[in-house]
């Protein structure tokens, strides 16, 4: 048994190593981020965050999109943050 630090190590250690081409479940991306996954889903029902892909019921994010959100936010100080 796993604990959850090693299991978070292994998620990030899958992402680092992937191809930009490769999904991802909402899983992996929580560790990725450092947020819930909770988060990740009221952002797609909100209508914001990381653009993602639906195949019935399961959900998936693009490496190449996660880094890309990443990128965006990017800030020098708060004043430059947009909060919507």
């Amino acid at each position: 048994m796993s604990s959850p630090k090693t299991s978070r190590l292994h998620l990030l250690n899958e992402f680092e190593l992937a191809p930009q081409s490769a999904l991802f479940n909402q899983h992996t991306i929580a560790a990725v981020l450092s947020c819930s996954t909770h988060l990740l889903e009221r952002n797609r029902w909100a209508g914001g965050g990381i653009p993602y892909i639906k195949i019935g019921r399961k959900v998936l994010y693009r490496k190449s999109d996660v880094l890309e959100y990443i990128q965006h936010k990017i800030y020098s100080s708060t004043s430059q943050q947009s909060y919507s």
